[in-house]
């Protein structure tokens, strides 16, 4: 198995590169949002792959970072899902979206990726929702919110979730409203924003 290739980027498109790696082009499949986070082309590049075989084809899959192959491997584990659409799943939000949306049972955003329909995003959810893990401090069971004014502060989500539980929502619909919280906010806004957001929509139903 090709565990990862490194060499000299010759050539990227919006889902697929080519690394040159002593002197054999090796073309990989990517998620589009890998193609900004590419280095220019000339320079060395490393990426984590999978090799998937089937009966007429031999096709490998890149990322940039470890995480997303793994959560690329996890998805291969459901039922129905193959790679075109686990590598969509990954092209349509961060690694970290997707972990929270298949922890609290986000099914309308999991179906926003291509070829996913609400009975794959259902399985989805039933097969990995024990497997992807949930934010830290929501797995501790932490009781505290600080930093609550930290932009971009590391746990902001996970502490505006747990301010959202204390207030008497369910861990799906704050997780749910906090989705749409950081669709709107930013990854880089503090836990009261993402707090003051959330609750607008909650409230909204």
């Amino acid at each position: 198995m090709i565990a990862h290739v490194r060499g000299t980027l010759v050539a990227a498109s919006a889902d697929s590169v080519v690394v040159d790696v002593g002197g054999v082009g090796f073309r990989c499949l990517v998620p589009s949002s890998t193609r900004p986070r590419l280095p220019a082309v000339g320079d060395e590049v490393r990426l984590h792959t999978s090799l998937q075989v089937r009966e007429d084809s031999l096709t490998l899959y890149g990322f940039l970072t470890r995480e997303e192959f793994d959560l690329f491997e996890l998805l291969l584990r459901v039922e129905g899902i193959g790679p075109k659409v686990a590598l969509g799943i990954l092209s349509s939000a961060t690694p970290d979206s997707i972990r929270r949306a298949i922890a609290f049972e986000d099914v309308t955003a999991l179906c926003r990726a291509p070829g996913v329909g609400k009975k794959t995003a259902q399985r989805i959810v039933l097969e990995l929702k024990d497997k992807v893990g949930t934010p830290a401090r929501a797995a501790a069971g932490a009781d505290t919110l600080p930093n609550a004014g930290a932009p971009g502060a590391p746990d902001a989500y996970s502490d505006a979730l747990e301010a959202l539980v204390q207030l008497g929502f369910s861990r799906s619909d704050a997780g749910m409203a906090l989705e749409r919280a950081l669709a709107e906010a930013g990854e880089g806004a503090g836990a009261e924003v993402l707090v003051r957001i959330s609750l607008k929509h909650l409230y909204r139903g």
